[in-house]
């Protein structure tokens, strides 16, 4: 929820200062990514990172996850046909649609079609709409992305000590979605994030005198 001016809620923060009131605090994960009263595995299948839907235990959910599932979001919007249900509905996509398959076998899946080119090419990219089939650009930004994602050089997200490398994954993938977009909206967020995070680990003024006086 984007708070308004004066709400009660947030203290008076506003959009302005790039907050939010969570309101699904049963869904939440620690700043760090772990949960200890919650399942890794809650969101929709069908735009989840794979790993996410295994059960294999992980240590943590990571940004790499959330890209993911942002790259899942991309290939469905440049799939569907809002005028033509019927059409969708043949592409291979839309099988993910299928509330009877287990969460096992849409992982399972999706890592069928994104984890090897040839299979990517064939099953999603010859099923885009013609707007971003055609599009030369979009479809060179997804095979990267997919190369980030799914190739062999992705770190492994499996293990606790991959959260770094999991954050570099994530700005790499956004800095070749800003490229596409001819723009730096999605590098600058990060960049104002690392500012915001900098700024909260420097010591004050008043915290070094308060350290002095403790020392």
């Amino acid at each position: 929820m984007v708070p308004v001016e004066g709400t009660k809620l947030t203290g008076g923060l506003t959009y302005k200062d790039r907050r939010g009131t969570i309101v699904d605090w049963n869904l939440c994960f620690t700043s760090n990514g772990t949960s200890s009263n919650r399942s890794f595995r809650s969101g929709t299948p069908a735009f989840m990172a794979p790993v996410l839907l295994q059960d294999e235990k992980l240590a943590r959910r990571t940004l790499g996850h959330d890209m993911e599932s942002f790259f899942a979001v991309i290939i469905w919007m440049a799939s569907v046909d809002y005028a033509n249900e019927e059409a969708f509905q043949a592409k291979p996509l839309a099988i993910l649609l299928d509330d009877t398959r287990r969460t096992i076998d849409i992982a399972t899946t999706k890592l069928h079609w994104f984890e090897v080119e040839k299979r990517f090419k064939w099953q999603i990219v010859e099923h885009l709409e013609p707007l971003y089939r055609d599009d030369s650009g979009f479809i060179t930004c997804i095979s990267d992305l997919r190369e980030f994602l799914y190739g062999d050089d992705r770190p492994n997200n499996r293990d606790i000590e991959a959260t770094d490398a999991e954050e570099d994954l994530f700005r790499t993938c956004m800095m070749k979605i800003d490229d596409y977009l001819k723009e730096e909206k999605g590098c600058e967020e990060m960049r104002w994030i690392d500012s915001q995070a900098q700024a909260s680990r420097t010591p004050t003024s008043e915290g070094l005198e308060q350290e002095d006086l403790y020392d």
